[in-house]
């Protein structure tokens, strides 16, 4: 069994959404408060009947429907009719005993729903109560009637049903008595069905044997010996009935210590590795939130690496705020929640194989921010802050707008995730002394894409930022001199004080910065932006760095 889709009516931020999922893999990412963790709540809900650990008919509650439709409501007459309903549908294949038409889609489709709704037998008694409780401030979830069903309007029973999914969440396990129930679920992947069987019949011996012991008996013939309390007799014993109760009774142990008091990094681990081995056999689908958290890189590196190659058919969905799990999991399985739901399907292949082999890019700034701009180093980030800053007196950041450091991968892998995506991207390049080649010939590739801009300076001679910005404040000879007293050395400065033109000393600027190979030449370019950054120096910049900034405003 595999989850195709997830239907959510007035559940939490989601007022009416349909939401469609990969076979395989389901890369959560969005802001925080997106959805993210609501979306594998609902699976929950509707696949386990559970929600945080309990019942959900136990745990269902008026916080749980979407605020429009609750004001709605609020804002009516409340009469019955005006009552929102909330309903969680997943559309799955593989259980054609689940097929049936009775879904908001009127699909023929095979699938499961979890239903709130007005219970219509308490009308008489809702009247009633609306008409002596003016002031209801809230959904009265008293009067509803909640079902878990099939398609076929069958009642789900949780004892019999055709699917088993684990939800991962280390948050949950705490040591209070509901500990044990969660457990119990990750316990249950460890065993094999034999396993499992002799490890019941022994236990239940067990606790027989202690119900026998002479101490047990011993308390009971005290207990109630003067029947003062009942004339029947009264007896303590172990719990020998139902079966399940081992897996309550049962916990995991790492080195001795309880699994509830080691550390969260460790559980997570521990929990999503039993989950994705799996020995039972029977676990169709497995939910994670954010497995990098608690992790030291090397631990998550190994828990990504294990995932990748253990999951053996098994559905995953997950959560994360991390890159490169994202990366390394495979970009274009991103179930992107913003605005608008959105995967991205259409990835180019190659930049994929990329980032799996090379995951420690942040693509997932790209991904959520909704500004980006693109730079080839860090001397470019500082100096393109620094110019805004002075622009609008605040930091780009604050109104939005993400700049990233591309380095060795180059512009083409990012720019593709915002191809798909929809972000606007400005992505400030050298042209390398070749303006045409580097500039206007990669320009035509975006022309479909007006969210993607390519900007940088026509002028052959001014092949990367430096030299631009060094024209740019050879206005005149004192204005060139102010700039190269902050960004040069004071010997070098002497150096370029004994040129006795302005262009024999923008000439040599230019030369300054680039006659040093490799890194030394990325040092200069960072400790002269460092400066200019920390400078009060009111530097002329390059007009064309204006665009760069033109979705500022």
């Amino acid at each position: 069994m595999h989850v195709k889709a997830l239907k959510l009516v007035n559940f939490k931020r989601f007022r009416n959404e349909y939401l469609e999922f990969n076979d395989d893999v389901n890369i959560l990412v969005g802001d925080n408060n997106a959805g993210k963790s609501s979306i594998l709540e609902a699976l929950e809900i509707v696949l386990n009947y559970n929600y945080r650990g309990r019942q959900f008919g136990a745990e269902f509650s008026p916080d749980l429907f979407n605020k429009a439709a609750v004001a709605e409501f609020l804002a009516s007459d409340k009469k019955a009719e005006k009552l929102p309903t909330l309903i969680i549908e997943v559309y799955v294949e593989g259980i054609p005993d689940y097929k049936g038409t009775n879904n908001t889609l009127g699909a023929d489709a095979q699938g499961v729903m979890v239903k709130a709704a007005f219970d219509t037998s308490l009308e008489v008694a809702y009247e009633k109560h609306i008409v002596g409780n003016p002031r209801i401030s809230s959904v009265p979830i008293e009067f509803y009637k909640v079902e878990w069903l099939d398609f076929s309007w069958n009642e789900i029973k949780a004892v019999s049903k055709r699917f088993k999914a684990l939800y991962i969440d280390p948050s949950r396990i705490h040591p209070t008595s509901g500990k044990n129930q969660y457990i119990a679920g990750i316990l249950n992947t460890a065993l094999e069905g034999d396993e499992l069987r002799n490890l019941i019949l022994n236990y239940r011996e067990n606790l027989q044997a202690f119900n026998a012991s002479e101490e047990v008996r011993a308390v009971n013939a005290n207990l109630d010996e003067k029947h003062l309390i009942t004339d029947s007799k009264l007896t303590i014993a172990a719990n020998t009935f139902p079966v399940g109760s081992i897996q309550t009774g049962l916990q995991l142990e790492v080195n001795e210590v309880p699994f509830q008091l080691i550390g969260k990094g460790e559980q997570s681990n521990i929990q999503i590795k039993l989950a994705i081995q799996n020995r039972s056999h029977d676990i169709d689908l497995v939910m994670m939130e954010e497995p990098e958290n608690h992790l030291s890189h090397g631990n998550l590196n190994k828990l990504v690496h294990y995932i990748e190659n253990k999951r053996d058919g098994k559905q995953l969905f997950l959560t994360t705020h991390s890159s490169y799990v994202l990366n390394k999991l495979s970009i274009d399985k991103i179930c992107l929640i913003q605005t608008a739901y959105k995967r991205l399907k259409g990835l180019d292949s190659e930049v994929v194989k990329t980032l799996k082999r090379l995951p420690g890019y942040d693509t997932l700034r790209v991904a959520l921010s909704r500004k980006v701009i693109l730079v080839e180093g860090p001397s470019d980030e500082l100096v393109l802050k620094k110019i805004y800053m002075r622009k609008f007196s605040r930091m780009p950041e604050q109104d939005g707008i993400d700049i990233i450091v591309v380095r060795g991968v180059g512009f083409n892998t990012f720019i593709e995730v915002g191809k798909e995506i929809g972000t606007q991207i400005r992505v400030l390049r050298d042209n390398d002394g070749d303006f045409d080649t580097h500039v206007v010939k990669e320009r035509a590739k975006y022309v479909a894409y007006p969210n993607i801009r390519l900007i940088s300076s026509a002028n052959d001679k001014e092949f990367s930022l430096e030299p631009a910005l060094i024209h740019a404040n050879a206005k005149d000879v004192a204005t060139l001199d102010a700039f190269a007293k902050v960004v040069l050395s004071t010997q070098t400065f002497k150096s370029y004080s004994a040129k006795a033109t302005l262009e024999s000393r923008c000439e040599f600027m230019v030369s300054w910065f680039a006659s040093v190979p490799g890194n030394g030449k990325g040092a200069r370019k960072v400790d002269a932006a460092i400066k200019l950054f920390d400078g009060t120096l009111d530097f002329l910049y390059p007009i064309f760095l204006d665009e760069v900034f033109d979705f500022a405003e």
